[in-house]
């Protein structure tokens, strides 16, 4: 029986579906656009689905064992993601892996990341297996401002001076994988980590060491930062946004050596570095 990925164009999704289908897995994406379909890795099938209206859904989730959900952000991320629980239940689905975040329901509230808490009670209501990823910061949100740190000098992300142990969504990818297709994941919630520590001016080093170039620190001004874009961003989602940077900028948060080590174990593998996506990014402009 195939297992469903939803979100699978993603930076997590892509990754995904194709470990999965090396290693022989059968694939079926939903979207709510066919032009999407192009974009996936070859081998995977798709299905049309509104997740928002749960159009499509029942038949996209015939004859389904495994769901990885993953739920962009956004207003209706809850609704999205209880109608897709409603229809994987529906469907007999036997496990459900779930991209969450860290810490949902901590105070104060951050908007796209209490969204998930209703989808997370549902899934554990279910019946169907669980296990649920809690990530932290995406090494990837940086391919948004790669140009500004080749163009300009700047690393413009106004993460502050504490830190944070910032995840490779490929790691996160693998340790869905892992959870979909291997025994012993049933109830887990998995909070994964990077290895190293990265603040904003520890960001702007790794950038000037590897593209050769000066690279400043933009500083902590979240609402410079936020002008640029909010002509192409929800303004909801803006907000949101920028109530998570202000929390990583008092809070970190930074892991501690147990947490990377579980994040390792969980992963099953070493863990990808800061250092190294940078590089890789650096070796694509030469190449």
């Amino acid at each position: 029986m195939p297992i469903v990925v939803a979100g699978a164009t993603g930076n997590v999704g892509r990754p995904a579906v194709s470990a999965l289908i090396a290693q022989g897995h059968s694939v079926r994406a939903l979207s709510r656009s066919e032009e999407k379909f192009a974009a996936l890795p070859r081998g995977a099938s798709g299905a049309v689905a509104d997740m928002e209206t749960g159009a499509g859904l029942d038949a996209a989730l015939d004859g389904v064992d495994q769901l990885f959900m993953i739920t962009a952000n956004g207003e209706t991320e809850t609704a999205r993601g209880l109608n897709a629980v409603n229809a994987a239940r529906t469907a007999g689905a036997r496990r459900i892996v779930f991209l969450s975040v860290q810490g949902p329901g901590e105070e104060p509230p951050i908007p796209h990341n209490r969204s998930k808490l209703p989808i997370e009670q549902a899934i554990r209501e279910s019946g169907c297996e669980y296990t649920i990823l809690r990530p932290g910061y995406f090494n990837q949100t940086d391919l948004s401002i790669v140009q500004a740190v080749r163009e300009y000098g700047v690393y413009p992300m106004p993460i502050g001076s504490i830190g944070t142990n910032r995840v490779d969504t490929r790691d996160i990818a693998d340790c869905a994988v892992r959870a979909l297709t291997e025994d012993g994941h049933a109830g887990a919630e998995y909070e994964l980590y990077g290895p190293d520590t990265i603040s904003g001016p520890g960001a702007a080093a790794v950038y000037a060491r590897h593209f050769g170039r000066e690279v400043r620190y933009g500083g902590d001004d979240i609402e410079k930062w936020a002008e640029p874009i909010k002509a192409f961003i929800a303004p909801w989602l803006l907000e949101s946004l920028k109530k998570m940077l202000l929390s990583m900028q008092k809070n970190g948060p930074a892991a501690d050596a147990a947490a990377v080590a579980a994040s390792e174990e969980a992963v099953g593998h070493p863990l990808r570095t800061f250092d190294a996506f940078v590089a890789e990014l650096a070796a694509t402009r030469e190449a």
